[in-house]
């Protein structure tokens, strides 16, 4: 690798690290701010939510990486023909796949990167958050249940218990009921706890009674029970063992669904477009890094500068995402479109390099020392 490879990846990478670091950031702030308001509101430690958001990070790094690479290798280039760098290099005889190698190594590099989130870290990543998350929620006794106080464990459900027992064990037990607002119920009870069954979480009371409202607001019914299960399944619907998201499963998992699962026969082609936008998701890479080559170098040296080109550049790769997504959501619907999942950054990639490579070989006079 030559000093002049070198020198044009360090002015590509500071740029990507900034751009990179920065959209990060703010991305990752507004989704803690949910999993803060959630977590940490009902006393998990600050370890714990970090790990939760932690676990967003392949995602976000997937989505972001393929922008930030665009953005730094515009910069780059038009910074070095802005201060006549590049009209140096030129005159000193560098041809265009030269100077165009760092780019190209950098969108490599980023290209394997990507390649290794959406097909082995994000599936993992999803997944586990998942089960973290549901396994926090569902540990009510330690996160939303204090002893002496009125707790809200969820909308509808009154619980207070008088004393908290270091095996999880409470006593003094108060439950009041209100999620069936024509018929509350109150329970009072000497002990209890809650527990987790492959149904959910389930709050036990024993030696207790139960006193409801009948719907006419008339009668007042008592029962008095030796042991007593109130279903909080509820609170946790959707977050247990359901059916796995398109971004928790593998790319074999996806191209090829179980078809004994009724909900993977139902969701077939949309688990089987999923698999082939994250094969091809990679490729954005080679396309954005691509069109930020041929705008800034495909086209002679100007000393007026390259605002018209780094626009369009720019539109280029917005219209590229666009149709991205454009394509993604018709070949949901329609099935034989989803090769053009992988012509699309492909198109884009063949243009950009042809305006490059493939014009500029027509052109003898494009060298800007000869302009």
């Amino acid at each position: 690798m030559g000093g002049i490879t070198r020198y044009i990846i360090r002015q590509i990478a500071g740029p990507l690290l900034f751009i990179t670091l920065t959209l990060t950031s703010v991305i990752w702030l507004t989704q803690s701010l949910r999993l803060l308001d959630r977590l940490i509101g009902n006393g998990l430690p600050f370890g714990s939510f970090m790990y939760l958001t932690g676990l967003l990070m392949p995602g976000l790094l997937a989505v972001i990486l393929p922008i930030a690479t665009f953005c730094a290798a515009l910069y780059a280039y038009n910074r070095l023909t802005a201060d006549s760098e590049l009209v140096v290099m030129w005159a000193a005889g560098l041809s265009r796949l030269a100077l165009s190698r760092p780019a190209l190594l950098i969108g490599g590099g980023i290209t394997a990167l990507i390649y290794v989130l959406v097909l082995g870290l994000i599936p993992y990543a999803a997944g586990t958050f998942r089960t973290t998350q549901y396994e926090f929620r569902t540990n009510l006794a330690n996160l939303l249940i204090q002893e002496g106080e009125f707790n809200t464990p969820m909308p509808g459900l009154t619980v207070y218990v008088r004393e908290r027992l270091s095996n999880g064990e409470m006593l003094g037990l108060l439950v009041h009921d209100n999620r069936d607002a024509l018929r509350p119920v109150t329970m009072m009870a000497e002990r209890g706890a809650l527990i987790r069954t492959d149904q959910g979480p389930r709050f036990v009371m024993v030696n207790g009674n139960r006193q409801q409202i009948e719907q006419d607001r008339q009668h007042l019914s008592l029962l008095y029970f030796d042991s007593y299960t109130l279903d909080l399944d509820a609170f946790t619907k959707n977050e247990g063992e359901g059916w796995r998201q398109p971004n928790e499963r593998y790319i074999s998992e996806l191209l090829w669904p179980n078809m004994q699962n009724a909900d993977d026969r139902t969701n077939y082609w949309r688990l089987v477009v999923q698999g082939h936008r994250n094969l091809a998701q990679p490729l954005y890479v080679a396309a954005l890094v691509l069109i930020a080559l041929a705008a800034t170098l495909a086209a002679e040296f100007n000393r007026r500068g390259q605002a018209r080109r780094l626009m369009v550049a720019v539109a280029a790769a917005v219209t590229l995402q666009v149709l991205g997504l454009g394509v993604a959501y018709l070949a949901g619907r329609w099935p034989w479109l989803i090769p053009l999942i992988y012509a699309n950054p492909l198109g884009f990639a063949g243009g950009a390099a042809f305006l490059l490579f493939g014009h500029a070989r027509r052109r003898q006079s494009t060298s800007p020392a000869a302009a």
